[in-house]
């Protein structure tokens, strides 16, 4: 390698110290090079650096050099121009350029490239360099099987409570009391709801109540207490749960004294058997 060739390693301070030296020896003897790294630091006077320096590609270097050199060199072969009497602009000053030698009329192209290379630090110059660069295809990407989705199971869907009338009963008023009532048992579920309404019913006095009664061979059960209204009209629902198995046969009303009655005090005012 000519000393000539070291210009741009000395220029980037790549070169050992003892190569250094011996290329400023040099640089005292070849007015060309000293031309050349003139150029060189007029040309790069304003070029930014506040990129992070990181290393270029292995071997990028000597691609592009090969590169450049080739298409300059086919350039000179077949255009030979002459060096150009125009004022170029370097950095901040206008000169007129003395005359260049034939040689330096592809110099400049390649110059600015390869210090655009030697800059690598400037993370611009890399992506404009990696796109010579061959790059392996990545590897396929496994696709994933496809989960199969998990069978829907079809929600349970509560069926709607049905009501359904068991009996229908008009009780009869005992002798001297002109009042109506109407008894109906209704199925919900695997109960039985006993529904009692009735009207013309004689006022209440105090804490008397009405209360409604089941009976199974004289036997009363409670079945549901009411009071009524100023129009003697009174209803009460009553969810018959007793324990054990029954077979009631009759089912009356009372007038009590209070609720709180566990067997019938006062007279049956109304009653139907079942």
């Amino acid at each position: 390698m000519s000393k000539h060739d070291l210009l741009l390693d000395y220029f980037n301070g790549q070169l050992s110290e003892e190569e250094r030296k011996a290329f400023e020896e040099h640089l005292t003897e070849c007015a060309d090079c000293r031309e050349e790294l003139r150029e060189l630091e007029e040309l790069t006077e304003d070029l930014p650096f506040s990129s992070e320096p990181v290393a270029p590609p292995e071997g990028m270097k000597e691609r592009v050099l090969s590169n450049i050199t080739g298409t300059a060199g086919a350039s000179d072969a077949k255009d030979n121009p002459e060096p150009s009497d125009n004022t170029i602009t370097l950095g901040k000053e206008s000169q007129q350029p003395e005359p260049k030698r034939k040689k330096m009329s592809w110099y400049k192209p390649l110059m600015a490239a390869v210090l655009t290379l030697s800059l690598a630090g400037n993370g611009a110059a890399l992506i404009y360099m990696s796109n010579n660069e061959t790059t392996e295809p990545a590897p396929p990407q496994e696709t994933p099987p496809e989960e199969t989705p998990p069978e829907e199971t079809p929600e349970e869907t509560e069926q709607p409570t049905l009501d359904i009338v068991q009996q229908i009963h008009e009780l009869q008023p005992s002798e001297g009391v002109d009042a109506q009532a109407t008894a109906t048992m209704i199925e919900q579920s695997e109960n039985t709801n006993l529904v009692v309404q009735a009207s013309d019913l004689p006022p209440l006095e105090g804490e008397e109540t009405y209360q409604v009664w089941v009976l199974e061979d004289g036997t009363p059960f409670r079945a549901g207490t009411f009071v009524t209204n100023e129009q003697g009209v009174g209803a009460v629902s009553y969810l018959m749960e007793y324990e054990g198995e029954h077979q009631f046969d009759t089912l009356a009303i009372t007038r009590e004294p209070n609720a709180h009655s566990e067997v019938p005090q006062g007279d049956i005012l109304l009653s139907a058997p079942l």
